[in-house]
């Protein structure tokens, strides 16, 4: 990605504000703009102020989960028998998603002094920052920002001069998409296949060599010292439908729209004023059909749901799909639904660890029947066969990944079956010439 677009007047400009000025990676720089405050202040309260005001932001996981960060620091154990850890998830293998990357490559020393901050309030020493390996110039940007914060004392065995140890390492992940899923990550830093774990024990009782462990996302972390900086109820008060859902959230767009790019607003902001007024709309000549507003694992909705979807975690729930990382796909009527929902399968019987047994023959499965249906060789009974597959395919598995795949294949059969069954009649997509 090039440079990111000029702040509209409706966002909500936090994490993004310096986005697109390479000044904003320089230490000096980042210091005269306020960068460590942060973490001083952290350093002055106390582990649990800094946990409660946390949990009084109500900032939830950022990564797609969507759970309550100042609760997940919470479960760690308040007395440090054995070393604690903290892990930063910046793998971000989600089809449709480049905010973390944007945020690490433009302002690292956020995710730096973000990640500072949850370690000294869960009591770990050492963290581990995961970064997807691909991600060449974010990680060359991210070392030389962590070799200027340990230049300057900030971080090492007597952090910001407090008498606190503080280190953090980049480690470079393979590019496999499991190990965005937290357990799986926590194997690949101990050397191990990238599977995921069996939970119970959370990671909280037993993670990175079977110690307390803390995993957030980039962009959740980032978020951080902004919430210590200005207080945890200034930031519970940036919601504009849910009190559930607080704070700004970076949304990547891309696919059939105007002009894709990351977009800050803050949450329970209108889906429809965010594709149309922010993103410019469906190109010239071309009409929305539908859209994943969270990344490709997540249930479709159509053009006319997503008029009345609001960009928070109860919102998109409202109308059958999940807010997730924030990666919106969009589609066109210029897109073929099913070619690009047998994408998206293939994508994830590629992707499957092949641990569990429904993910590693459903997910196989499910994309030669989707090729099979663009050969023109489908046949009626094979939609209810998909849906069949989805059923085996959801909740029985050790991670989501099979869940994603089913879902994202299940809502586009059930919200554009014309499209499937043109296939089944005469080998074609619907609307073709």
């Amino acid at each position: 990605m090039g440079y990111p677009h000029p702040s509209h007047p409706r966002e909500t400009v936090l994490l993004s504000r310096d986005f697109g000025d390479p000044e904003a990676r320089r230490l000096d720089v980042w210091i005269k703009r306020g960068g460590y405050q942060a973490l001083e202040k952290a350093l002055g309260m106390g582990r649990d102020a800094v946990i409660e005001e946390v949990k009084t932001s109500g900032i939830r996981g950022r990564g797609g989960a969507g759970f309550p960060a100042g609760v997940k620091w919470g479960f760690m154990p308040k007395q440090r028998t054995k070393p604690h850890y903290l892990c930063c998830n910046a793998d971000e293998g989600e089809p449709g998603t480049f905010k973390d990357r944007e945020i690490m490559r433009w302002t690292p020393h956020a995710v730096i002094e973000g990640c500072a901050i949850a370690a000294y309030a869960i009591q770990a020493e050492d963290g581990y920052i995961y970064v997807r390996g691909e991600f060449t110039e974010p990680i060359r940007v991210l070392q030389a920002a962590l070799d200027e914060a340990y230049a300057k004392g900030i971080l090492g065995p007597n952090a910001m001069g407090r008498g606190v140890r503080i280190d953090l390492t980049i480690h470079r992940g393979a590019g496999a998409y499991i190990c965005g899923e937290e357990t799986a990550l926590m194997n690949s830093i101990e050397g191990k296949r990238g599977n995921p774990r069996v939970k119970p024990p959370f990671p909280a009782a037993a993670g990175l060599w079977g110690c307390p462990t803390t995993i957030n996302n980039v962009e959740t972390l980032a978020a951080v010292p902004h919430i210590i900086t200005r207080g945890g109820a200034w930031y519970q008060s940036l919601s504009l439908s849910n009190p559930k859902s607080t704070g700004t959230k970076l949304f990547s767009i891309c696919g059939a729209i105007a002009k894709p790019g990351n977009y800050e607003v803050t949450m329970g902001f209108p889906l429809k004023d965010l594709l149309y007024d922010l993103a410019g709309g469906p190109r010239p000549g071309r009409k929305l059909t539908a859209v994943q507003p969270g990344g490709s694992s997540v249930p479709f909705i159509t053009a006319e749901e997503a008029e009345r979807t609001l960009l928070d975690y109860e919102g998109c729930l409202a109308v059958g799909t999940q807010l997730g990382s924030g990666g919106m796909i969009v589609y066109d009527d210029a897109t073929d639904i099913v070619y690009q929902v047998m994408r998206l399968a293939r994508f994830y019987a590629h992707e499957s660890c092949a641990q569990c047994t429904q993910c590693r023959e459903g997910t196989a499965w499910t994309a030669k029947i989707l090729q099979k249906l663009l050969r023109g060789e489908g046949r009626n009974e094979d939609l209810d066969l998909l849906f069949d597959l989805g059923e085996q395919m959801t909740g029985k598995t050790i991670c989501v990944l099979s869940d994603s795949c089913a879902a994202a294949v299940t809502s586009a059969i059930q919200k554009f079956r014309p499209d499937f069954e043109a296939y089944l009649r005469d080998g074609r997509r619907a609307g073709a010439a």
